[in-house]
């Protein structure tokens, strides 16, 4: 995984580089995404907050940002997006949700 430093832009700009080097892939994975986001069920706050869980379990501090920052721009407050993070302590530890922290304090700062 590349650090980014909690810039959530990372992923995003690691997209567009694939679009050029492929673009079938690059198209697919964008058609993937717009297509679980119109098809769902939940408010885009509500899925952001999920993959704030999901991004904590998994250590991937790139969508975590980038989730944490959605979440935020889809009205989601600091004491939520904590609550999301703080989740994930039984299914995957305490480190994890330490290492996801500082993001999203860094993002609500």
């Amino acid at each position: 995984m590349i650090s980014n430093n909690q810039n959530p832009t990372v992923l995003f700009d690691l997209l567009a580089r694939l679009k050029t080097e492929s673009p079938g892939v690059a198209e697919a994975i964008v058609n993937l995404r717009e297509a679980i986001q119109k098809n769902s069920a939940l408010d885009s706050k509500t899925a952001n907050l999920i993959a704030v869980g999901i991004a904590t379990a998994l250590k991937n501090t790139d969508a975590l940002a980038g989730h944490i920052s959605m979440a935020k721009d889809a009205g989601a407050g600091r004491d939520e997006v904590i609550s999301a993070i703080l989740l994930a302590i039984p299914s995957c530890g305490v480190p994890a949700v330490l290492a996801a922290l500082p993001v999203a304090w860094h993002i609500y700062a």
